[in-house]
């Protein structure tokens, strides 16, 4: 059983691979389009545009991984039914819970390889575009990192620590040098707020220092004029999910330590730790829809629904995590909502089709 095993996931990584191939084509030529429409930027043109692209590809590929395992797993599915080996399988003694289990084989090994790309490859080249794209887009004046986003304006430095989702910024930190590049002033804002084209610092507290002495005051709020506004800000800022686990969980414990919402993290963190689990479901849903009733007519119609079936189920996690984050759900039912839903519609699906 062992090589029925091997070759029904060999199978199915085969097709995941060319699946992916082709959804990640489609999604590049897209984000390529989106990019292209800044390319007339100063120091951002159609090349750096396509160097970004690129880089982001692995990130991209991570997170196609589950829709492209559902069509490999359907496209798999359906060769092996259309040659009729499926037929020759059963006739041998194999039964159709084996072939389930050597393609639920192939998704431990996609999940293993995705978590791999996403830790060691998608997320370093994905943060390393976006520092690069921030730095064009700002003329050199603002660098995005795990850390939050760096902004310099002449002897300026400032360091914004969160962006909330209403377009304010939590956790300002601005440090102002002399002209011996000595550090003469800190300002601390809790939070600023887009006021009348400039921004509002609110809870500031600000320290001075001299050669002998250094003072601090605590003021309300204070006007900050900038030269980045909030939609540039968030252009530039890196998503909870652009980060990796190790950055993710430190991240957590930092804004916790603030007293902040540590949410959006949580649900990335969780998401990350979810795709095993996504994987298997994928893989589980194509097998009612090309083997339900033992018949593999109209196979490139189940082909076509299953690339829908996939697309529409990463649309689905966008808008699960999206609701879950605007109406403050638990962190682990916002990751693991979509996987559930996508679970019980499997089991309806083997009941529906009498799946054995």
């Amino acid at each position: 059983m062992r090589i029925i095993d091997r070759y029904v996931a060999g199978t199915v990584l085969r097709h995941f691979a060319y699946a992916l191939a082709g959804l990640l084509a489609v999604f590049a030529v897209l984000n390529l389009t989106e990019e292209l429409r800044s390319a007339g930027r100063p120091g951002w043109g159609v090349g750096q545009a396509l160097g970004f692209v690129v880089l982001t590809l692995p990130r991209e590929a991570y997170d196609l991984f589950p829709a492209a395992a559902l069509l490999g797993a359907v496209l798999a599915f359906g060769r092996l039914a259309g040659d009729h080996e499926i037929v020759a399988l059963h006739a041998a003694g194999v039964s159709r819970l084996r072939l389930i289990l050597g393609a639920l084989l192939a998704a431990g090994v996609l999940a293993i390889v995705g978590v791999g790309l996403g830790e060691t490859v998608a997320a370093p080249l994905h943060q390393w575009a976006h520092a690069q794209r921030a730095l064009a887009y700002s003329g050199g004046r603002a660098l995005s990192t795990p850390a939050g986003l760096w902004l310099r304006e002449g002897a300026r430095f400032v360091n914004v620590g969160a962006l909330r989702p209403d377009g304010s910024l939590d956790e300002l930190y601005l440090f102002d040098f002399d002209e011996r590049r000595r550090l003469a002033r800190v300002v601390h804002a809790r939070s600023a707020a887009p006021a009348d084209g400039a921004w509002r610092l609110e809870d500031v507290r600000e320290s001075v220092f001299d050669e002998d002495a250094s003072e601090s005051r605590a003021i309300a709020t204070v006007p900050w004029t900038t030269g980045i506004d909030a939609g540039q800000v968030r252009s530039l800022w890196l998503e909870p999910r652009d980060l990796s686990l190790a950055e993710l969980y430190r991240t957590i414990g930092v804004l916790r330590a603030r007293g902040q919402s540590p949410l959006a993290h949580e649900v990335a963190l969780w998401r990350r730790v979810s795709a095993p689990l996504y994987m298997g479901v994928m893989v589980l849903l194509a097998v009612p829809m090309v083997l339900g009733g033992g018949r593999a007519a109209r196979l490139g119609e189940r082909v076509m629904l299953g690339a829908l079936a996939g697309i529409g189920f990463r649309m689905l996690q966008e808008l699960f995590t999206n609701l879950g984050l605007v109406a403050g759900l638990p962190a682990l039912l916002t990751a693991f909502g979509p996987a559930l839903l996508a679970l019980a519609a499997v089991g309806a699906l083997f009941r529906w089709q009498r799946v054995p």
